[in-house]
């Protein structure tokens, strides 16, 4: 069965011909023809989120797990606004999101109707296209025109970059009338795409630098788990004169490359971090979590910056930005990595203070009392080879970063704009749809605040959720500017005295709590029983930012003592 109207009969057939498989549904009544009608295909799977601005995070946790376009479907009014955060995470992430929105009759627009608002254009600051169709297609020439569109916007959405696209579609009354049919014969507009890569004399001119330089340095920013980058990237670091920095959410950890940045340059004086800087600087990937490592770089006399993108983009995160290479960043890395080797120390004096600084902190964290970077020490070792983690933002991911990644995990987050909106519900999203274990680790008013990522019928016995429970905003004592205001507790770390017991319960989720070092150890072998659990761990929000400052001013006395 498929709603009457030809329009939606056209947007459900098409999308389906070109491989949609995930549809995320928040209940309402404005858009009914199009949600019966993908619900009653046996090619899609239908998740249900009342929630639109979790729905559109929980979709995007589905993208990120299968590398495929997820569609959005929200009734009219201010429903599609609610898809405002996602869309941005995802056109930073350069995700294929697909949001559909319903609409009142055009006509009806700013005439006081219920639910009825300028939806036209409301997301396009941040989609790669946004278009709204026409409801009344009888004419052979609209048909036309929306099928074009539907084919453009599914092009768009999945080509290179990816990234969200918005499809309005004006519905009128009636809405719940389905006839019985089979899909619509629809025209399938396929995009052929070449893949970009350097020519041979390019990439022979390049070695020959790598090869000259005593000083090169490539960091990896934010990338989706790629194996051939991965290696690549490791054999690349195994040349004297490199030395490869990369963070979690790169998923490039293998070999000898430093993935504790913040860690490395706070414990340098700064005589010794005008040895480090580069000759030539190459990046892959895209957002930086490390604020250090820009300001470094940013302030250095750097002779070159090449920024590899098989899309093109200008990233110039560093300021020093003098060549983009458009090709694949395996494939160039690779090549890269068959430089001839010279006789610099630029590789070893990076990965000596790398692993001295490890040495250091583990023997300095041990003797810390129970706090964050204590709790952050005991829990990462146990999260499962082979599994999915969700780091949340602020605070969580930064003390992530003091730690060395694990090659056998899967590193996600919503770093494309570093926002608390929907941490909980891209973690749900993606081990709705994933056989592997995915463990969320969030602060409190991060979790707080996507609360009704949970809310939806989906049984996710594999979501684990490391809860950070220190009170308040933790980040706020961390970085610089609000510890010096007279409003740090009231305006910035929103301070509170709640737990997640009764929410647990509420949306079903087994329950534990950890209040100190054993308790903490106990309760992550229950965390990994079958189920679904929230385990919450509770430091001391006031101690926090003491026992971290402690940490880096112990280890820069330590290793300027060595």
């Amino acid at each position: 069965m498929q709603s009457d109207k030809s329009v939606v009969r056209d947007v459900v057939s098409l999308l389906i011909k070109k491989g949609l498989k995930h549809v995320v549904i928040s209940p309402g009544s404005r858009h009914a023809p199009l949600s019966l009608s993908f619900f009653n295909r046996p090619e899609v799977t239908c998740h249900i989120v009342p929630d639109e601005r979790a729905a559109a995070y929980f979709a995007l946790g589905i993208i990120q797990e299968t590398q495929t376009p997820v569609a959005c479907i929200c009734t009219s009014g201010t429903a599609v606004a609610n898809y405002t955060s996602a869309a941005a995470e995802a056109f930073y992430q350069e995700l294929p999101l697909l949001l559909l929105s319903a609409d009142r009759p055009v006509e009806w627009v700013d005439q006081g109707d219920g639910q009825t608002i300028r939806q036209h254009g409301v997301l396009a600051q941040h989609c790669l296209g946004s278009w709204t169709l026409h409801q009344d297609d009888e004419h052979g020439d609209i048909q036309w025109m929306n099928r074009r569109v539907l084919n453009q916007a599914w092009n768009l959405a999945t080509g290179l970059p990816s990234g969200p696209i918005h499809l309005n579609i004006p519905l009128r009354e009636p809405l719940y009338d389905l006839v019985e049919t089979t899909l619509t014969e629809v025209v399938d507009t396929k995009q052929l795409r070449g893949f970009s890569s350097l020519s041979q004399a390019q990439l022979n001119w390049c070695s020959e630098r790598i090869g000259a330089e005593k000083h090169v340095l490539l960091i990896i920013g934010l990338h989706h788990p790629d194996n051939e980058l991965t290696e690549a990237v490791a054999e690349f670091a195994k040349l004297p004169q490199v030395t490869v920095l990369t963070e979690t959410t790169s998923n490039c950890g293998m070999g000898e490359t430093i993935s504790c940045i913040d860690r490395l340059l706070m414990s340098l004086s700064p005589e010794e971090l005008e040895t480090f800087v580069p000759d030539l600087l190459i990046t892959v990937g895209s957002h930086i979590v490390s604020k250090k490592i820009k300001a470094f770089l940013r302030k250095a006399s750097i002779g070159e910056h090449w920024h590899i993108d098989p899309a093109g983009a200008h990233m110039d995160t560093f300021q020093h930005l003098s060549h983009v290479l458009q090709a694949s960043a395996g494939e160039t890395i690779h090549a890269f990595a068959q430089a001839k080797p010279n006789t610099s120390d630029y590789h070893q004096k990076w990965f000596n203070v790398h692993t001295s600084n490890d040495a250091i902190q583990a023997d300095i964290v041990k003797e810390l009392p129970w706090c964050d970077m204590k709790a952050f020490q005991l829990l990462l070792p146990k999260l499962p080879a082979g599994s999915n983690f969700q780091m949340g933002n602020s605070s969580v991911v930064r003390y992530i970063q003091l730690y060395n990644m694990n090659p056998e995990l899967r590193y996600f987050g919503n770093r494309g704009t570093s926002g608390i909106d929907g941490c909980t519900s891209t973690a749900s999203g993606m081990a709705a749809v994933s056989e592997r274990i995915t463990t969320l680790v969030t602060g409190d008013i991060a979790f707080l605040y996507d609360i009704n990522g949970l809310w939806h019928d989906e049984s996710i016995s594999n979501l684990k959720i490391i809860l950070i429970n220190n009170g308040g905003g933790g980040i706020f004592r961390i970085i610089d500017g609000p510890r010096g205001t007279n409003a740090l507790e009231t305006i910035f770390e929103t301070k509170h005295d709640k737990n997640a017991a009764h929410l647990a319960a509420h949306f079903g989720l087994d329950y534990s709590f950890a209040v100190d070092e054993q308790g903490l150890v106990n309760a992550l072998d229950w965390l990994y029983l079958p189920g679904m659990k929230l385990l919450e761990v509770n430091t001391s929000g006031a101690m926090n930012d003491e026992q971290l400052r402690s940490v880096f001013k112990q280890l820069k006395h330590q290793r300027a003592a060595q």
